[in-house]
């Protein structure tokens, strides 16, 4: 009798075109450099927060993030618009080099207003010039590299240049941390010295983006047709921010201007517990804007309805995820980052992790009335929100203190999705009713 053969299961040899496909898709896959610069851009915004507040304290803590509050509610006033407007423009159709820049020169001069103007806010709420002055030209320097900064990013990405845009980030963390290193072991670090040594950083990171789109050469009436366009698209977005869009900076700015430094400190130390989800909720503003414009123009406004509804399902999954650990765990997180004296802010944790599933669903609904040239309905919708977080500030920060504050961030977040989305879903309707 024969013995018994055994078959060994041998896999399929690897083919080596495909394997050479993925990478290449991987690669060249947009949205995979934008996740990644907002992974890095994100992990080392919670990193400098976290050493921010061990190395400054409480209080110093409070100073660093009440600039830093000044700088972000006037970084996105310069997003609506010159980089934002730049996004659409830019999936609507092809744009010459040109084009681009005239975005570069708006954007460096912009950045460098934006720094004067956080410069004297910094000396009139933050810290005098009788002191010497080093916090607000801190905060100039500060605040000018990292709106260049900024635009430099959505710039490469614009011109589908995804890996210079993770390259950018890479580089700006790399010299800030190369900075800071030299700086603490040589003189110590103060509040002054973090904010200048991130400035500089951005700014010298961000060159290499400038430097190829100012080579270009502008037309003749180009510079004003730009500006039109721009400000078509981004004037009534710029009235958001101004009435709400950033009031999260401004609920913070407020409670430390009432309550003191270490309330500014203590919302933003609850805000760190959101960091991991800027990963997923900033890289949208990257891609889905330009790919929204797309679908477009190539299959109308159901198309485009259908792919922003897929993409927001896709990511609310894990928001919501996220949230539900950082309202069970945010006192122990808190306690290993910062230290044992900030774990008493958990609870406003609590409070602002509510928030996230909702601001996600806005901001893509923002998306949807922006592509579609509705922006008079999202004025409609933050106008609201403004209206009820201005009558709410004041009581709720003085008999609640940070609780407070942090119930006027959420009720303003809570009031303006609601608007949005309802408008939205109108407009939807209305859209199928038209092809019906």
């Amino acid at each position: 009798m024969k013995p018994a053969t055994v078959t060994t299961f041998r896999p399929p040899p690897a083919d080596p075109g495909r394997l050479r496909t993925l990478l290449l898709r991987i690669w060249s896959d947009a949205w995979i450099w934008s996740a990644g610069v907002q992974a890095l851009g994100s992990g080392m915004s919670l990193v400098t927060s976290v050493v921010a507040a061990r190395l400054l304290g409480v209080a110093g803590f409070g100073a660093y993030v009440l600039v830093h509050a000044g700088v972000v509610i006037l970084s996105t006033l310069q997003y609506q618009l010159v980089a934002g407007p730049m996004a659409v423009a830019a999936g609507h159709r092809t744009r010459s080099p040109a084009y681009f820049g005239v975005v570069a020169r708006a954007a460096l001069g912009v950045a460098a207003l934006i720094g004067v103007a956080v410069a004297l806010y910094s000396a009139m709420l933050v810290e005098g010039f009788e002191r010497g002055g080093a916090l607000p030209i801190a905060a100039a320097v500060f605040a000018t590299g990292f709106v260049a900064h900024d635009s430099a990013k959505r710039l490469a990405f614009a011109t589908n240049r995804p890996r210079l845009a993770f390259g950018c980030e890479c580089a700006r963390h790399s010299l800030f941390a190369l900075t800071l290193v030299a700086v603490w072991s040589t003189h110590g670090v103060d509040a002054p010295t973090l904010l200048a040594s991130s400035g500089l950083s951005a700014f010298a990171a961000a060159l290499p983006v400038y430097a190829g789109a100012l080579r270009a050469r502008s037309r003749a009436g180009l510079r004003r047709a730009v500006s039109d366009h721009h400000l078509l698209l981004g004037r009534w977005l710029v009235l958001v921010v101004l009435v709400s869009a950033a009031h999260e900076q401004f609920a913070t700015i407020l409670a430390g201007s009432w309550l003191g430094e270490d309330a500014a400190a203590g919302l933003r130390a609850a805000q760190i517990l959101l960091g991991p989800l800027l990963v997923l909720m900033t890289s949208i503003e990257n891609i889905v804007p330009r790919r929204a414009a797309q679908h477009l123009r190539r299959d109308g406004e159901i198309a485009m309805a259908t792919y922003i509804l897929r993409v927001l399902l896709m990511l609310e999954i894990p928001v919501i995820a996220v949230c539900v650990a950082i309202g069970s765990y945010g006192a122990d997180i808190l306690r290993l980052l910062l230290g044992k004296d900030f774990a008493s802010f958990a609870a406003i944790g609590t409070i602002l992790a509510i928030g996230p599933p909702l601001t996600l669903a806005r901001e893509f609904g923002v998306i949807y009335l922006r592509t579609t040239r509705r922006t008079h309905g999202i004025l409609t919708a933050f106008a609201a929100s403004a209206v009820v977080t201005l009558a709410a500030s004041y009581p709720l920060i003085a008999a609640y203190g940070t609780i407070g504050a942090a119930c006027v961030i959420l009720l303003g977040h809570a009031v303006s999705s609601v608007v949005v989305l309802f408008l939205v879903a109108g407009a939807v309707r209305h859209v199928h009713s038209r092809s019906a």
